[in-house]
């Protein structure tokens, strides 16, 4: 059975490494951090006013969730979004949710009681809750998972998860937006819904419709944070 995850306001503990990684975090995701800079440990500890340890955990986290990218010069530094990769990861990721939905199997093959489940998880989340977190992304690549996976492919579902780490920097941005995760919310349930009551084209319709909507949200996003990585510009010896 899946443990429907609680993140960001909702689980994080208030190590000195997880407090480093969002603060890190919150810097990449509005753009504080100039395209280019050099991100050093003993700077960043300075900076944050603690011990090189958790700076290497948070940047080596950082690191694998492909918020950040290896300097030639040592340390790392803040993985540049690419429009065109970010649109060419969103075509292929519609592709596969679509299909896993549309795919032609009968009742007895996909999973309605993993959907009732998933629909259960996300109408104990609070709908009314305004507040941005980047964090939401991790529930919302869940549902996804979970969705593709009722399918019964689970190399399909697989292949999704993996495309959603590689624009989880991207995405993340999509959270940061006021009002949107109380949208998601709602738009999750109405998808889960439709699948629940057998109206298959009705779902793909709302899929189709939300996976858009956040696209649209986050390529206006990023190019925002674009302009202000590039308009900080490097401040030698600051990071």
């Amino acid at each position: 059975m899946d443990t429907f995850p609680r993140t960001g306001m909702y689980a994080e503990s208030h190590t000195a490494s997880s407090l480093a990684y969002q603060e890190i975090k919150t810097w990449l995701l509005m753009g504080d951090v100039p395209i280019g800079a050099r991100l050093r440990e003993e700077k960043l500890a300075e900076r944050l006013n603690m011990s090189r340890t958790p700076i290497r955990e948070s940047l080596l986290r950082l690191h694998a969730e492909h918020f950040l990218e290896r300097h030639p010069e040592g340390g790392y530094r803040a993985t540049n979004p690419s429009v065109q990769t970010m649109r060419e990861l969103y075509e292929v990721r519609r592709a596969l949710e679509m299909y896993a939905l549309r795919r032609s199997v009968p009742d007895s093959a996909r999973d309605f009681d993993a959907l009732a489940e998933l629909e259960e998880d996300w109408r104990t989340l609070d709908h009314t809750d305004e507040t941005p977190d980047a964090e939401f992304v991790l529930l919302d690549e869940d549902f996804h998972r979970r969705l593709a996976e009722s399918s019964g492919n689970v190399q399909l579902a697989e292949q999704l998860r993996q495309i959603n780490e590689r624009i989880r920097p991207v995405r993340s941005h999509d959270f940061m937006t006021y009002g949107r995760i109380s949208t998601t919310i709602e738009q999750h349930l109405g998808i889960v819904g439709a699948v629940l009551q057998r109206k298959m084209d009705e779902a793909a319709m709302l899929l189709d419709r939300h996976i858009g909507e956040s696209q649209t949200v986050v390529e206006r996003a990023v190019a925002t944070v674009l302009e202000r990585m590039l308009s900080v510009g490097e401040r030698d010896g600051s990071w």
